[in-house]
């Protein structure tokens, strides 16, 4: 039987994922790790639209939407008499070289990117982050330097995405293992329950197929960027569910006369 014959008996038949306890463990592995790329994937995708799509927002805005400015000796400096505020998309970019405008002002917005007097101060759902100037030191900045920095990083994008996501996987394939490893030992005690023979290696073959339905649910909600929620309890209830009625396929043993 095929790896794609497996995954796509692993999403509805216990009774097939039944006969995968008698499976070589390098098989059992490799359907693992590919259960994890695939959760990756959509992940993947939407950072790296996020990122191209940042980087060319940005671009527009400092060459396009905000006044001419200059961050210089620690301090943001502009014609501008009064602070600007520019809706986006989910955030607003305040800008302010008068000094008017306080952290808690900008925390205020929610999410928000603030060029401020003296920072540059991010705000995500309240909780801020600051960075001052002071640490450019001597360098004087325009926006055509940041068009510039904007533009060398949309460069180096196509290096840096490739080792975030190498980087993301493996930290998704360590948990899926962790999760499979868990789920087999709970899946020795079911079998025990209902009178079945199970050692743990096999029961880690079948709980390595269980977590198909989960996985494939989780990619498709991911995919078009849908908030479940209880996620993680849904996730591991329903892993649970086709660990235990996969188990209950297995013949019991026969009773010896």
């Amino acid at each position: 039987m095929t790896i794609i014959q497996r995954f796509v008996k692993s999403l509805y038949s216990p009774k097939d994922i039944a006969k995968y306890r008698f499976l070589g463990i390098g098989r059992t592995i490799l359907y693992v790790f590919l259960l994890m790329l695939l959760s990756t994937i959509p992940s993947l995708y939407h950072l790296s639209k996020m990122s191209i799509q940042a980087l060319n927002e940005g671009k527009q805005i400092f060459m396009d939407e905000l006044p001419p400015f200059i961050i210089e000796n620690g301090e943001l400096t502009s014609n501008e008499r009064k602070p600007i505020i520019i809706k986006k998309d989910g955030f607003d970019i305040i800008f302010d070289s008068t000094g008017q405008t306080t952290e808690n002002d900008v925390r205020n917005h929610g999410n928000a990117i603030a060029l401020l007097k003296d920072e540059f101060f991010v705000v995500n759902n309240q909780t801020g982050q600051n960075f001052s100037y002071s640490t450019f030191q001597d360098k004087k900045m325009e926006n055509k330097d940041i068009d510039k920095f904007l533009t060398s990083i949309h460069g180096v994008l196509w290096i840096v995405l490739p080792i975030i996501f190498v980087f993301l996987y493996l930290f998704t394939a360590a948990l899926g293992f962790i999760k499979v490893s868990i789920f087999a030992g709970i899946g020795v005690l079911i079998a025990q329950a209902l009178n079945r023979k199970l050692q743990y290696r096999q029961s880690w073959r079948l709980a390595a197929h269980s977590i198909t339905l989960p996985t494939v649910f989780f990619f498709l909600m991911d995919a078009i960027k849908t908030v479940v929620p209880g996620g993680l309890f849904i996730n591991w209830i329903v892993c649970f569910i086709m660990l235990y009625l996969s188990i209950r396929e297995i013949p019991q043993p026969k009773m010896k006369a």
